[in-house]
């Protein structure tokens, strides 16, 4: 039921993302910062990472609509995309894109913060969409599985950063949580993990966090014998 009540969120989040991606678009930041001016993007980045420190993830599992755009890709292309390189690629462009913010920001203050700084709904801005859609899909039919969310996402950095800053304030948020001495390893859930993670290795070490878990609750879900729980917990010294 879980999953039905997720998917159908993330279609819907879909539905609405001619919208809403204003606010999840780095160029809408990049240019309202050389007016000195932080725009709603910018605050809801700020929002991502707030919320993430009690959150962790959530969003991406359950509300981005780029999700809904890359699951339906996916039965396509379900092959694993992960490794180390491909999931520091995000930070490289996280980096340099809030340097380069902060940058402007600096450079044409006083900051003003207006939310609806260049906020259209005309043609130029759905061709954008258009354009962005078209790209989050492909890339992800090239690439397998959450091809996006691995390697160039820019919104992920803001929330792996929420969720550690919470672990070393030892402030509860949410997390997966695993029995360990019930797991049968077989791999049901590692298979189902739209982010391909080897859950079975994660359940079997108690080592249920990871910066690329995304809180889908798939790997929950599937599990025979509900070996893998989720909480709002503090991180405990010996996870």
């Amino acid at each position: 039921m879980k999953q039905k009540i997720r998917k159908g969120i993330l279609t819907y989040s879909a539905l609405l993302f001619s919208l809403t991606f204003f606010f999840m678009s780095p160029y809408v930041i990049i240019m309202s910062a050389t007016n000195g001016i932080a725009n709603g993007s910018a605050l809801f980045f700020g929002f991502l990472l707030l919320f993430s420190i009690v959150g962790s993830r959530l969003f991406c599992g359950w509300l981005y609509p780029g999700s809904a755009i890359q699951e339906q890709a996916a039965h396509s292309n379900s092959k694993a995309w992960n490794g180390k390189w491909k999931n520091s690629s995000k930070y490289i462009i996280w980096f340099f894109l809030l340097a380069f913010v902060v940058f402007l920001w600096i450079s044409n203050g006083p900051l003003a913060v207006n939310f609806f700084s260049m906020y259209s709904l005309d043609s130029h801005i759905f061709v954008i969409y258009m354009i962005v859609v078209t790209l989050i899909y492909i890339f992800a039919l090239a690439t397998g599985k959450r091809g996006m969310c691995h390697s160039l996402c820019w919104m992920a950095p803001f929330m792996i950063i929420g969720e550690k800053c919470a672990d070393l304030l030892h402030i509860p948020r949410f997390r997966l949580k695993a029995e360990t001495e019930n797991c049968i390893s077989c791999g049901r859930c590692s298979k189902k993990c739209p982010m391909s993670l080897d859950v079975v290795e994660m359940v079997k070490t108690n080592q249920m966090d990871s910066n690329e878990c995304i809180s889908c609750l798939e790997c929950a879900d599937i599990c025979p014998k509900q070996v893998i729980k989720f909480a709002s917990t503090p991180k405990l010294n010996d996870n």
